[in-house]
């Protein structure tokens, strides 16, 4: 089923490329009026337009959700025009939540299951940003919260972030879905392992809390990877890195529920072109209290695009195999976010620091059962010059991390994080 018409394609440097981009102030400008989103900008249906998922592509009227124009004490970066939604009205349903108009091209593994919903070009990578505040910020709060998810159109939700808003301010949630060890992995009916269990979970991690009177953002970086344990999302709030997660990946593919199973073929995530905001949860008396409140959304940009990029993260306690000392080590690697890398380690025994200034290659491998990231550069070593060799082993659930850091003055030093973790993708 084809979307609609492109609307931004760029080239990017640093892997990126083919990017399809969509960017939405909900301004006069951009054909977008006061009141209801449906059909929106102008008279334009889903899912090209605003709507519930197509077909029929119909928002539940029932919902508090309007655009609104000259909102007293809107920030000056949210124009003329936002989009308001609260929730006096809740459902468990999806269907009929407000869906944003999709990408020409989704974003997904190259097996995720699109069904009817997405298409065009797939991509292995999706960001989204949008900006918000509370519409009533000087007033009480009552149960204020809203959620918004990257979707494909029809519910099935690859990532989700909550919007929750308190006296104290506006607290950020992000939740995704853990396969904890034994993890579920594909095979024959006699070889292939559930990743739906009692020991996992979808996790409610609480990323930020805001002030209720300014303008805020939150955006997700998402690698959409090939298999199982693997995607990888970046969640901002303000600019600033809060947490790293992962996707529904593997609800998808392990949770009866979701139509998933033990793990055939046949299993897989799910792709995305889209935004769900959802209003979901149980009714309560008290959310009447918030009818034309609830939160100003603005500055809603989102795309999918190519990426050809590893990423490597680690901080952690371990004592070394050699001297037994304890040490702390730290690396970054993310040649698509910044295009370099860092380094810091420090024995905490003898108190020896050292930390790079340049990194001049880094080179990813794995196997079956681990990932490894070697970094070669310069730094300083107690404020002498030396050159740096960095590896570190990502285990995954099998075994702790390993650090590694040899230098050339002769320092080395190697061992099992204690505490912490090693991530390589």
């Amino acid at each position: 089923m084809k979307r609609f018409a492109l609307v931004g394609a760029v080239v990017l440097l640093n892997g990126v490329i083919s990017a399809d981009s969509r960017a939405i102030n909900f301004e006069t400008s951009q054909g977008y009026h006061t009141g209801t989103i449906q059909n929106q900008p102008g008279i334009t249906p889903p899912p090209i337009g605003w709507g519930g998922s197509f077909p029929p592509g119909i928002i539940n009227p029932a919902i508090d959700q309007e655009v609104v124009a000259n909102w007293p004490g809107r920030p000056a970066s949210f124009g003329n025009q936002s989009w308001r939604i609260s929730n006096v009205y809740t459902a468990g349903s999806f269907a009929d939540m407000p869906f944003s108009p999709s990408l020409t091209n989704e974003a997904g593994e190259t097996l995720a299951q699109n069904s009817i919903y997405s298409d065009g070009v797939r991509q292995n990578h999706f960001d989204v940003q949008w900006a918000f505040t509370s519409a009533d910020p000087n007033g009480l709060e009552h149960d204020s919260y809203v959620s918004a998810s990257p979707d494909r159109g029809d519910g099935a939700r690859m990532s989700y972030i909550r919007l929750e808003d308190h006296p104290n301010g506006i607290d950020v949630w992000f939740d995704d879905y853990q396969d904890h060890s034994p993890k579920g992995h594909y095979g024959n009916p006699l070889t292939a392992a559930p990743g739906c269990g009692p020991e996992d979970e979808f996790t409610d991690i609480k990323v930020a809390t805001v002030s209720r009177n300014k303008a805020h953002t939150v955006k997700l970086a998402i690698d959409l990877i090939d298999g199982p344990h693997n995607d990888i999302v970046k969640v901002y709030v303000d600019g600033t890195l809060r947490h790293i997660g992962t996707t529904w990946e593997d609800y998808y593919r392990w949770c009866t529920e979701s139509g998933g199973g033990t793990g055939t073929s046949t299993d897989q995530s799910r792709t995305v072109d889209s935004m769900l905001f959802r209003v979901g949860g149980a009714p309560d008396p008290a959310h009447a209290a918030n009818l034309g409140k609830g939160f100003l959304i603005d500055n809603l940009t989102y795309l999918s695009s190519q990426q050809k990029c590893h990423i490597g993260e680690g901080d952690g306690d371990f004592d070394d195999h050699q001297d037994g000392h304890k040490h702390h080590g730290h690396f970054h690697h993310d040649p698509c976010e910044d295009g370099h890398g860092h380094v810091e380690e420090d024995d905490r025994d003898s108190g020896k620091h050292f930390e790079s200034n340049s990194v001049t290659a880094a080179t990813y491998t794995s196997d079956a059962d681990s990932q490894t990231l070697t970094m070669v550069g310069t730094g300083l070593h107690d404020g002498l010059p030396v050159g740096f060799t960095m590896i570190a082993v990502d285990h995954g659930d099998l075994a702790p991390g390993v650090f590694t850091l040899v230098l050339s003055d002769g320092y080395t030093t190697t061992g099992n994080l204690t505490n912490g973790g090693v991530v390589i993708q």
